[in-house]
């Protein structure tokens, strides 16, 4: 016992003096011009001679000997990126610990390779699907925020990228106002691509309809001078969904129904296909019962 304690004394007793060591440090790069995508480093490891009390290369040698250079400083000259021994050995030093001191190191200048970079504004593609209840339907169209997204990469990389699809989603028994939240479906194949979000988030409303029934007037386009055209009937019935309210302020001069004649190719019957031309964009719902009409010719 007495000679353990001897030794641990001893030993406790040297580490208290000052020592030099040599150590390797593994650098780790960061904070790069965000418009230049890291490729290659001249320098991966930097060896450094150390001083140091005993206690403290005790503690040294259990870390992790990883050291981090901050980029945001680096010097360029022509196309050349490069970072000086006096500004990196700063930010080593900057990491040690107070009572470590750098007798000597690497007097490499650092050269950096990169690859230029460029933003680009994409679409987000909607893969969502609703279902709805009977008797209801969507307020206009579902709103997508964001409609778009930035992705910034190589031009390999993100030349050819024309949208950013959500994951497939189905949405069933919306009612009233809704927001859901949806992935966005990023490609994994574009490993050196960052995207401004990955999420997107989904709005609408869900409302209850009613119907009403427009009886509209047939115009017909295009006709040749001295010709006369009939159609039968000479009104077309427009089908209008949307509330209630909505729709009691309706009349039929808001809608146009037409038909062309520089259309009809003269073959079989005499019928045309009739469009509507005119509406109120707002209205949800607008279609007619029947996009046909039979018409007959006279001369003036």
């Amino acid at each position: 016992m007495f000679f353990l304690g001897s030794s641990l004394a001893w030993f406790i007793s040297n580490l208290a003096d000052q020592y030099t060591n040599d150590a390797v440090f593994k650098l780790s790069y960061h904070s790069n011009p965000d418009s230049l995508l890291l490729k290659k480093v001249s320098k991966e490891n930097i060896r450094v001679r150390l001083k140091a009390s005993g206690f403290q290369f005790l503690m040294f040698g259990l870390k992790n000997k990883r050291v981090h250079v901050d980029l945001s400083t680096l010097e360029q000259r022509g196309q050349k990126y490069f970072l000086s021994p006096k500004a990196y050995r700063g930010q080593i030093e900057n990491q040690l610990s107070n009572y470590m001191q750098i007798l000597d190191m690497d007097q490499d200048t650092m050269f950096f390779n990169f690859q230029k970079l460029i933003k680009k504004k994409v679409p987000v593609a909607s893969n969502i699907s609703i279902k709805l209840e009977q008797h209801h339907l969507l307020d206009g169209d579902m709103e997508i925020i964001p409609d778009s997204i930035t992705v910034i990469g190589p031009e390999n990389e993100v030349k050819e990228l024309s949208n950013v699809p959500t994951k497939e989603r189905s949405f069933n028994n919306l009612m009233g106002p809704f927001t859901k939240k949806v992935d966005l479906k990023l490609p994994a194949a574009l490993k050196n691509t960052t995207f401004s979000a990955d999420q997107v988030a989904v709005e609408g409303e869900v409302f209850r309809f009613s119907e009403r029934i427009l009886t509209v007037p047939i115009l017909i386009k295009n006709v040749p001078e001295g010709v006369v055209v009939r159609t039968f009937p000479e009104t077309a019935e427009l089908l209008c969904r949307d509330r209630i309210e909505v729709l009691k302020e309706l009349k039929a001069s808001d809608f146009e129904v037409s038909a062309d004649y520089a259309q009809f190719k003269g073959e079989g019957d005499n019928i045309m296909d009739l469009e509507i031309t005119k509406k109120i964009d707002s209205i949800n719902v607008v279609r007619l019962k029947e996009d046909k009409v039979e018409f007959i010719l006279m001369k003036q």
